[in-house]
């Protein structure tokens, strides 16, 4: 995520991930084949009556920029089949409106009261996005894992994060890959049940760099050095993870000081020393400002990287 000119198939960071499906609904739940559930009727939405006892006084809406925590059920409005849910997993929590989940589900949590469930319908641009031609294509044998074959599920580094791609043909030297969602064309309904919803809190307005284990103290980066790291970015305001460098198992290497990265980096790995672990608290204007990034950071989203100095060259 931080090196924004990374390739879709970057080197060899393609992994075999048979059998897995990745979901948006929150970037990060893995889709589950279950049981058989029942369709929604609505071509839109329905409220389903739900037992709640709510003081008129007290009762919280949603409304663009609220934290929003909800239990959800994702269903094929076609079969009714179960292919996500947030039990087991715990709530799923976002900000309505930054573009954080499915626009369908962004939108149609907006004036649900806590405690009421819903039935979204959510298709097209609302949902996964129809399938694409062009997002099937061939890729050199070389450059996948020596086992692939018809299938297989791949996870690759795409310009929005971590994407799956599924394997569709085997030949001599090349793979055909279709790189659509697995859920692309597909209507689906999610049976939404809002456990609360909160004011975000207030923006930040400095970068702030907080150690967590120590460093040698004595050897700090400068200008033009090559610098590896290991981080988790996560949004400050809800604590979702939009990437990282452990869960590929890649560290990170960039040139500190050359704008290969957003500011608050090069501003707070310069007070990082070598070996050192910390959090970088980044005010979104040192990050990505008004124009987030992918798709998977929300606009003026203030963001929090668990950051590690691993090398310095």
């Amino acid at each position: 995520m931080m090196h924004m000119r990374r390739p879709l198939l970057a080197g060899l960071g393609v992994t075999a991930n048979h059998g897995a499906l990745m979901s948006k609904v929150c970037r990060r739940f893995t889709i589950r084949v279950a049981c058989q559930y029942r369709q929604c009727s609505s071509s839109i939405m329905k409220t389903i009556p739900c037992h709640r006892a709510l003081s008129t006084s007290a009762v919280r809406v949603v409304s663009e920029g609220m934290i929003v925590k909800a239990d959800f059920k994702l269903m094929r409005a076609d079969t009714g089949e179960l292919v996500d849910s947030s039990q087991g997993k715990g709530p799923l929590t976002f900000t309505c409106g930054w573009n954080e989940v499915l626009t369908g589900l962004d939108e149609g949590v907006k004036g649900m009261v806590v405690g009421e469930t819903r039935c979204i319908k959510m298709e097209g641009d609302a949902g996964f996005g129809e399938r694409k031609d062009e997002q099937i294509t061939a890729i050199p044998r070389e450059k996948l894992p020596a086992d692939v074959q018809a299938g297989t599920k791949l996870q690759v580094q795409g310009q929005n994060g971590p994407m799956i791609a599924t394997v569709l043909e085997v030949k001599d030297d090349v793979a055909v890959v279709d790189f659509n969602h697995p859920m692309a064309g597909l209507s689906l309904n999610m049976e939404v049940t809002l456990l609360s919803c909160e004011e975000a809190p207030a923006p930040e307005t400095e970068l702030s760099v907080v150690t967590q284990r120590k460093g040698d103290e004595v050897t700090y980066p400068k200008n033009g050095d090559l610098l590896t790291m290991h981080y988790t970015g996560t949004l400050a305001a809800t604590g979702a993870k939009f990437d990282s460098s452990r869960d590929r198992g890649e560290p990170f290497t960039f040139r500190i000081g050359k704008g290969e990265v957003i500011q608050g980096w090069d501003l707070g790995i310069m007070q990082m020393s070598l070996g050192e672990r910390a959090y970088l608290r980044i005010p979104a204007d040192l990050g990505y400002g008004k124009q987030g990034a992918g798709g998977v950071i929300p606009p003026n989203a203030d963001l929090v990287f668990d950051a590690e100095l691993l090398k310095i060259n």
